[in-house]
């Protein structure tokens, strides 16, 4: 789950190894957001600044703070004298995330690679295709580690406005998918479009490229739609207008 050496989370020391001013609100917003992605809290709960000081062992100011980012990156939202929501999953967020993401996910067609971007992603290559077919615990972790690198290195090259849009889509996505995951654990979502990806890159083919991500919304989104139609939960309408009954003619009017 939480990962504190991950390259994506910003440093809460300085170089001589002293804390940085912002080292503990930083160290909060990423913390916060890590739970949300992995489901620790889960979506539709309901905490509170107390709840997160306990559990994620935050100062106070740190867990506001971080409470605040997650409202304002759309992850959470206030409630009146209950604390923050976080940001539930239904069917409507599934379509609007695969859609903005079919949208966006062509632009990395157009990155290029320098040699060093080359050689590692043939160093993945080797790697993925040791593991390929394995199912056990490590080397799915494994396999998952370095996908993600594949899609780190894209956008890396990439334009960085379009990737910072990405990578909150691709973080809806995996938050998704943990969530649905958690339900089948014996049946997770796994990328298998590594290797048609990793040559598509090498090759400079931006057809190809297309193609694969298309291959991996395409399988992404199937694996929603079971999760959802295998869902027991009963659907219930909370935003819906209460249906008034028309007033009764009064028959001696008639």
């Amino acid at each position: 789950m939480y990962d504190p050496t991950s390259p994506l989370l910003r440093p809460a020391v300085s170089p001589d190894g002293t804390p940085n001013p912002e080292g503990k609100v930083r160290f909060a917003e990423d913390r916060l957001l890590d739970a949300v992605i992995w489901c620790e809290l889960r979506p539709s709960e309901t905490v509170t600044e107390a709840d997160v000081t306990k559990r994620f062992g935050l100062t106070k100011a740190a867990a506001r703070a971080g409470l605040a980012r997650l409202g304002y990156d759309g992850w959470a939202a206030p409630q009146p004298r209950t604390g923050w929501q976080v940001l539930p999953i239904s069917g409507a967020l599934i379509g609007q995330i695969i859609e903005a993401r079919r949208i966006a996910e062509p632009s990395l067609s157009g990155i290029t690679l320098d040699r060093t971007a080359h050689d590692e992603l043939e160093q993945i290559a080797r790697m993925l295709q040791a593991v390929e077919g394995r199912s056990e615990p490590g080397a799915v972790s494994l396999m998952s580690h370095y996908l993600n690198r594949v899609d780190g290195i894209m956008l890396e090259r990439s334009n960085p406005f379009t990737a910072r849009h990405l990578r909150k889509l691709w973080h809806h996505t995996a938050r998704i998918t943990h969530y649905f995951d958690a339900a089948t654990p014996d049946h997770p979502f796994r990328r298998s479009d590594g290797p048609a990806l990793i040559r598509a890159l090498c090759a400079g083919d931006t057809e190809a490229i297309v193609q694969a991500r298309a291959a991996l919304m395409d399988a992404q989104q199937a694996y929603f739609t079971s999760q959802l139609l295998n869902d027991r939960t009963p659907l219930t309408r909370v935003d819906a207008p209460a249906r008034t009954r028309p007033p009764t003619q009064n028959r001696r009017d008639t």
